[in-house]
């Protein structure tokens, strides 16, 4: 299940910069009994990302809403955040793109990542 911008959907417009230049940063989070590990190092990580990038965010409290609530969702688990610059600019130009996008998913803890840590 995806949750952009609040929204849960399936897509996101082939215009954004994500998918047309890779144009955003990502965080991912593991999750314990429905709860975000790290959550203020995630939501840190990703400012700071945002800061370097000058993608103009003013998201953070809905943001974090969003992750605890997809977390509750998913006892143990993965969550992973992308914020796009948005849609918009033309070829590299930054210029008239945004709002940012903010895409959330959460899946199941993959069985094999314990055996991959342990055993290399």
């Amino acid at each position: 299940m995806f949750l952009i911008n609040g929204h849960k959907q399936e897509s996101l417009a082939v215009s954004d910069r994500a998918t047309q230049f890779g144009d955003g940063c990502f965080t991912t989070a593991r999750v314990i009994d429905g709860k975000v590990s790290l959550l203020s190092a995630h939501i840190q990580r990703l400012q700071d990302a945002c800061q370097r990038l000058m993608i103009s965010c003013d998201f953070w409290p809905q943001l974090e809403l969003e992750m605890k609530t997809l977390a509750a969702e998913q006892q143990n688990g993965v969550l992973k955040v992308v914020i796009s610059r948005g849609s918009g600019g033309r070829g590299y130009s930054t210029l008239n793109s945004g709002p940012a996008t903010r895409i959330l998913s959460v899946t199941v803890y993959p069985a094999h990542y314990d055996r991959l840590r342990n055993e290399g």
